[in-house]
């Protein structure tokens, strides 16, 4: 069982998407739990949920007003879904001084591990509570990164702050990879490809996610990357995540990696 944050402090990285992409994979082979921990609801919106106005959701959960089990909701492509809106962002503010503010979705999920072989946590585009609530809640993350020089700047300090987070709040965690996203064939793309390896030689990198509006078109669907199109080259690199966190054997070789 694997509990999966995908986590960045900058937007527009190609973060939901791929929560979308391996959430739909997993689904196929496993149960699997996507769990929408960023108000903006882009996951739950891209899954092709529309929440009622009284629905509830993740801010329910936060706020444990309900146990997690209970605004579970079914996608069309056999993911479970918690589903969120912009209330979650009142939860932040709600829980702020509770002194296990940082553990409210750890305990909120640790009944659901007997009924789900992965769970899919994305995250808000900060550091804020509800990202860290996810961290300490993790078993491994998984970090998108635009494939611009300016991208990996703030890779370094967030890394650092993972290295933190699990000193101080999760020692189990670990780091799954980096993701490549919105990989052109450029010479910028590729000096990015080789400075994130050059860089973070500890770090698994993996193959990067080509740029495509295919991946927007599907998410206004509600529908996974591999159910929208049949493009190799859009599915496969979610498809290589996937059997990190689902390997085939122990021993067996990354091939996933860059």
């Amino acid at each position: 069982m694997a509990i999966v944050a995908i986590a960045s402090p900058k937007g527009g990285v190609g973060k939901t998407t791929s929560a979308i992409a391996l959430a739909g994979l997993l689904a196929e082979k496993q149960s699997c739990l996507a769990v929408d921990l960023d108000p903006q609801g882009n996951l739950t919106m891209g899954l092709g949920v529309e929440l009622a106005p009284d629905q509830i959701g993740s801010y329910d959960v936060m706020t444990q007003q309900l146990d997690a089990e209970e605004p579970i909701v079914d996608t069309d492509c056999g993911v479970d879904l918690i589903p969120t809106d912009s209330t979650l962002a009142e939860a932040e503010k709600e829980i702020s001084d509770d002194p296990d503010r940082f553990f409210v979705l750890k305990r909120q999920l640790d009944p659901l591990k007997a009924k789900y072989r992965t769970i899919l946590i994305d995250c808000p585009p900060n550091m804020g509570l509800l990202t860290l609530n996810a961290l300490a809640a993790a078993d491994a993350v998984l970090v998108p990164v635009q494939c611009q020089f300016f991208s990996l700047r703030g890779l370094d300090r967030l890394l650092e702050e993972i290295s933190q987070i699990r000193s101080q709040y999760n020692l189990r965690l670990r780091l799954l990879g980096v993701l490549p996203t919105m990989a052109e064939n450029t010479i910028i793309t590729r000096k990015v490809l080789r400075e994130l390896k050059d860089r973070h030689k500890q770090v698994s990198v993996f193959y990067p996610v080509p740029k495509s509006v295919k991946f927007a078109e599907a998410s206004f669907v509600g529908k996974p990357i591999h159910r929208y199109t049949k493009n190799q080259k859009l599915v496969k690199p979610y498809e290589r995540v996937m059997r990190s966190i689902v390997p085939r054997s122990k021993n067996a070789p990354k091939e996933y990696l860059l």
